[in-house]
């Protein structure tokens, strides 16, 4: 039994890292049974069982997990109602995207280094797929990430900088790679209402945004986006929002959509080939989803972000693109400089091709990552 850990299915990051597991675990013939722990209002049952999943029975509280006690029920009625114990996990595959760092606290790494201990003792194998690490100043989070290290069987940093935070803290190992992200091995689908998204652009707001830049209003950002959708109509170029990250963005976007004194629409859709669909159909994307950011890239579209964290600034350093970033503070004529990345159709085509050349070459790094994993699941 392998359990696929750190998903879910509000963030639409987090559920296509998800179907790109289990569309890998596929293409290299595993046959083991596949379970997820599933988080409170993150992972419901109706998410989880339509992908054929088993759900780990696993609850936290007032700092003991329960999720033994699911031992008691016995395994037949377990297994009618699709329910696993940890002791029948074998292989973890740990695909939380960025939850090790600083700037989370130190809960999940700490609740990483008690469970990935347990786990080694039991012998199961311990995977920790491409994400971003650190930064890790904190001497506690530091000892948290030694533990989790120690216990891990293989570890994909997702850029040279979280490479370098691991490292820093157990010198360089044969196990801890660097392995872009993974979700370009998955195709989107066209969504039916494909001429409400085609050749616009499409916008993506984070909360992250708000919460995770010290010094930043919310008005700050959700002006700045706003600001974009009226140049971009200045330019008689219709733009759109698409709902990345969940409900939290929802109350965000109609911000954005007040702040720019015009009617856009508001796409919340469910399926997460379909967003990759509706991305990939766009004219270019506009954001600070990681995922809605990367997905655009891999599909050939021109993507401007604007980030919290280092993995921006690392993917964009990846697609050699660095100039695709921008900040809060942008002048009007740097704005409108990096917009004709996407307005401009001998700038756009250009970048496009440029990164899916670049697509192609990281899938090969991918496939090399999942033959590895797949041999030492088979072992």
């Amino acid at each position: 039994m392998i359990e696929i850990k750190g998903v879910s299915f509000q963030n639409k990051g987090a559920e296509l890292m998800l179907r790109a597991v289990l569309d890998l675990l596929r293409k290299f013939d595993i046959k083991e049974e596949i379970a997820i722990a599933p988080e409170y209002n993150a992972c419901m049952y109706k998410d989880y069982s339509r992908l054929g999943l088993y759900q780990k029975i696993w609850l936290r509280y007032k700092g003991i997990q329960w999720g033994s006690l699911g031992t008691l029920i016995p395994k037949k009625l377990r297994e009618l109602y699709g329910l696993v114990t940890d002791k029948e996990i074998d292989v973890v595959l740990d695909a939380s995207g960025f939850a090790y760092s600083d700037q989370w606290g130190g809960w999940a790494t700490k609740q990483m280094a008690k469970s990935s201990k347990k786990w080694k003792k039991r012998g199961k194998k311990i995977i920790l797929l491409p994400q971003a690490f650190g930064p890790f100043n904190d001497s506690k989070i530091k000892k948290y990430v030694k533990e989790i290290i120690d216990n891990s069987n293989l570890i994909y940093a997702r850029d040279e900088i979280s490479y370098e935070y691991l490292t820093s803290i157990v010198g360089i190992q044969e196990k801890i790679k660097i392995v872009p992200d993974f979700t370009m091995v998955i195709d989107g689908v066209k969504p039916q209402y494909i001429n409400d998204v085609k050749n616009k652009v499409c916008v993506v707001p984070n909360k992250r945004m708000i919460d995770k830049v010290s010094g930043e209003s919310y008005s700050k950002y959700s002006e700045l986006l706003a600001k974009i959708i009226r140049k971009l109509q200045e330019k008689e170029i219709e733009s759109f929002i698409l709902i990345h990250g969940g409900t939290e963005d929802f109350g965000l976007a109609k911000k954005i959509i007040e702040d720019s004194g015009l009617e856009a629409q508001i796409i919340n859709e469910s399926d997460v080939l379909v967003i990759k669909g509706i991305i990939g159909n766009s004219l270019g994307l506009i954001g600070s989803r990681f995922h809605s950011l990367a997905t655009a890239m891999y599909c050939g579209k021109v993507a401007i972000g604007t980030g919290w964290s280092h993995k921006y600034n690392m993917l964009y350093k990846e697609f050699e693109f660095e100039d695709g970033i921008i900040d809060l503070d942008i002048t009007d004529s740097q704005l409108d400089r990096k917009l004709a990345y996407i307005t401009d159709a001998e700038m756009r085509n250009q970048l496009a091709a440029s990164f899916l050349e670049l697509t192609n070459k990281q899938k090969q790094h991918v496939h090399n990552m999942f033959e590895e994993i797949a041999d030492l699941i088979k072992k």
